[in-house]
This record gives C-alpha cells, sequence and structure tokens, in this order.
C-alpha cells in the first residue's frame, strides 16, 4: 500500500519548494511548443530566450497589424494587453505588450509602434 502526503497550501507555515530553473535547452523546446501552439496566430519576428530570468519575448513588427498580433496572443494565453508611450533618440513610439506563462515561464509579447506625428 503506497500512501502519499498532499501538501495544503491553506495552511498557515508551509511552503511549496520551488522549482529549480530550466536550463537553455529545455526552454528551447519550450519556445518550438509555445510556437506550434500559437501557429494559426501572426508570428513573430524575433524571440529571444533568458535563462537567468525564465523568460521568453517575442517581438513583432513595428506595424499597426502587431496591434492586433499581439491581442491575439494575449487572448488565446489569457493575457491582457497594455499599451505604453515610448521615447528614445530615434523617435515617439507606442510599446504594446502582453505577459503571460507558458508553463511556468513568463513570456512577453511586444512591439514598438511608431507615434503618428500631430497634424498643425
Amino acid at each position: 500500500m503506497t500512501s502519499t502526503s498532499l501538501h495544503d497550501q491553506g495552511t498557515p507555515g508551509t511552503t511549496l519548494a520551488e522549482l529549480p530553473p530550466l536550463p537553455i535547452a529545455m526552454m528551447t523546446v519550450g519556445v518550438y511548443h509555445l510556437l506550434q501552439a500559437g501557429a494559426d496566430l501572426p508570428q513573430p519576428c524575433y524571440v529571444s530566450i533568458s535563462e537567468s530570468a525564465q523568460e521568453i519575448s517575442l517581438q513583432f513588427p513595428g506595424k499597426h497589424p502587431s496591434r492586433a498580433a499581439i491581442a491575439g496572443w494575449a487572448r488565446r494565453f489569457g493575457s491582457t494587453v497594455s499599451t505604453h508611450p515610448h521615447h528614445d533618440g530615434r523617435g515617439h513610439f507606442t510599446r504594446i505588450g502582453a505577459t503571460f506563462t507558458y508553463y511556468g515561464l513568463t513570456v512577453k509579447t511586444y512591439t514598438y509602434i511608431p507615434a503618428v506625428p500631430a497634424r498643425t
């Protein structure tokens, strides 16, 4: 007979053991599966993996259709879209992004869309 003790998260003073970070090879497999899960969505133009942050970043082209692409990824993986003004030495942009988790990894989708100049 085998018995298993279940961990009760509601009991004060008990904590779950933290999972060890995934090696980059396993994160790469995760990116493959993530892109397969979103194969019918617009695909990113750039993918980066950070082993130290346990994070995957998906960058989309700086064009207005990317706004809908990020919204599609956010909808598929249960996130919300955020927009923020951004300025650097190249000009004014709107940063559009969504962050979600995929099998314990943080996934950040983003694009920078050039701001439309104000009409005078």
